[in-house]
């Protein structure tokens, strides 16, 4: 398999980026690694009842956690990072390996559910900063997922994830739409 393409550009010094906490090592390393490449990050949590771990975070990486899900919280919760941090210009959402329930919610569980709404929500309320970003420099709006590396398409493993998953695809192609300047893209590893 050829090595995937690779594009490189610059943060802005006036933008930063704001990453959900899926629970794993992987929110800090990847916080880690964005701060390398000189992008200021903001990690994200979801309240404990939802994602029941917080990722550990490197030195110097802020956490902003929310405790509840209403949109009012949310949008001001948003505003208030803005406001603390900067301009978003960057928002990954890693999406947390839940445990699938055994309550014949296999496919649709509440938590899946949340997460999904609250991606949504998310991308309702910073379009505004993602698509003025996009005029002065890079923006992007990235999902990453851990499927099968096919979006849930393989076959290969029995499913391990949730079917609510998928949302995100279909949220992130239709930013990519709606967002002409903005780099929006889902990524299942």
């Amino acid at each position: 398999m050829p090595n995937p393409d690779w594009l490189e550009f610059s943060w802005t010094e006036s933008g930063m980026g704001l990453l959900t906490d899926d629970g794993s090592p992987t929110t800090g390393q990847l916080a880690q690694a964005l701060t390398a490449q000189g992008l200021r990050v903001v990690v994200l949590s979801f309240p404990l009842d939802i994602v029941p771990q917080r990722s550990p975070l490197p030195e110097g990486i802020h956490r902003v956690a929310l405790a509840d899900l209403s949109e009012t919280h949310l949008q001001q919760t948003l505003g208030d990072i803005m406001a603390t941090y900067g301009s978003i210009s960057t928002f990954i959402h890693l999406h947390p390996q839940l445990p699938l329930p055994l309550d014949g919610t296999r496919l649709y569980p509440e938590a899946d559910k949340a997460i999904l709404r609250q991606v949504f929500l998310m991308a309702k309320h910073l379009k505004q900063t993602l698509t003025a970003a996009a005029h002065g420099s890079r923006s992007n709006f990235l999902t990453i997922t851990a499927l099968d590396g096919a979006f849930g398409l393989s076959h290969r493993h029995p499913q391990t994830f949730s079917a609510m998953t998928g949302g995100l695809f279909g949220l992130t192609k239709t930013l990519g739409h709606e967002w002409p300047n903005v780099f929006c893209r889902s990524i299942d590893v």
